[in-house]
């Protein structure tokens, strides 16, 4: 069984930038408050501690963000190699309307627990859970999402 690349997730140039500035906005609008308004010495530390988390997690996004989500017969994996997990883990796919999953993408179910990890604007592993999806395209995610069922189906058949 070869372990070529069926499918890519990669983010949207558009909904990268736009989720970048919005994140990178916020974080020079709360320092910008911070300076300005006549506040206690605590809100204003509370300000500036909020708006490094911000920024911090605009960093975080922009540097994530730059990778892409591989889809092969063997399992999901990040561009590097790191495996997010294999297909025989994954028990199944849920892209409904209600699921806990993030925007434009949907939420893989494993049988076991995982390492958590979180890439923002791409995937989160927290417990038995994956989500993937965040500023990639909606229809890439939905063909990688429905071509994930079909390896599975696959495998319980």
């Amino acid at each position: 069984m070869s372990d070529s690349v069926i499918a890519k997730l990669e983010a949207s140039p558009v909904r990268r930038s736009l989720a970048l500035l919005v994140m990178m906005l916020l974080g020079f609008l709360l320092v910008y408050l911070a300076i300005t308004t006549d506040a206690s010495f605590f809100h204003k530390v509370f300000l500036v501690i909020v708006a490094a988390a911000v920024l911090w997690m605009a960093r975080a996004m922009q540097r994530g963000t730059r990778g892409h989500i591989e889809l092969r017969e063997t399992g999901l994996f990040f561009e590097n190699g790191q495996c997010l997990t294999l297909i025989n883990e994954i028990t199944r796919i849920d892209r409904g309307v209600f699921a806990f999953k993030p925007s434009n993408g949907f939420v893989v179910s494993l049988n076991q627990k995982t390492q958590r990890a979180w890439v923002p604007g791409l995937y989160w592993k927290f417990s038995t859970k994956i989500g993937i999806g965040g500023v990639t395209t909606p229809s890439d995610a939905k063909f990688m999402a429905d071509t994930l069922a079909v390896l599975i189906a696959g495998r319980a058949g």
